[in-house]
């Protein structure tokens, strides 16, 4: 409660968003106490009364793919409508130089490796990079 749903909250708020959190509701948790054991689980699906509860009302896809989280597309940012800004603001030789806080091999490789087949862990190395120099312009140009 003093954790992930303060910041969801405040963050929700900060974008004009409304999130809820049906689960938290004294009256069904109780309610779901109650219910026996084989309603809620089985061997094979976890939240089996949630899944249950909406299977007539949700397509089937959604409850036959694997499960991922909710994730920014940054690798498709990178490469499409965020790649000029890449371009200009992160991966500029002449800034990495004059800031003299990154080899700009290291950074030339980095952006190699982000638009190559396999980024791995180019994309978040990249957004920490993409963090700095918003970080670097907001503070250092004075």
């Amino acid at each position: 409660a003093n954790d992930m749903l303060t910041k969801v909250d405040l963050m929700s708020m900060a974008n004009s968003l409304e999130v809820r959190v049906p689960f938290l509701d004294h009256n069904l948790v109780e309610y779901v106490f109650s219910l026996p054991s084989e309603y809620k689980i089985d061997g094979k699906m976890k939240k089996k009364i949630v899944q249950d509860a909406f299977r007539n009302e949700l397509p089937a896809e959604l409850y036959n793919r694997k499960k991922h989280g909710f994730e920014v597309p940054l690798l498709n940012w990178f490469k499409t409508e965020y790649k000029a800004n890449l371009d200009a603001n992160v991966f500029n030789k002449k800034r990495i130089e004059e800031q003299g806080v990154f080899r700009w091999d290291a950074v030339q490789a980095l952006q190699q490796k982000l638009l190559s087949r396999n980024p791995e862990d180019a994309v978040a190395t990249t957004w920490a990079l993409v963090v700095f120099q918003y970080w670097w312009n907001k503070n250092m140009q004075s």
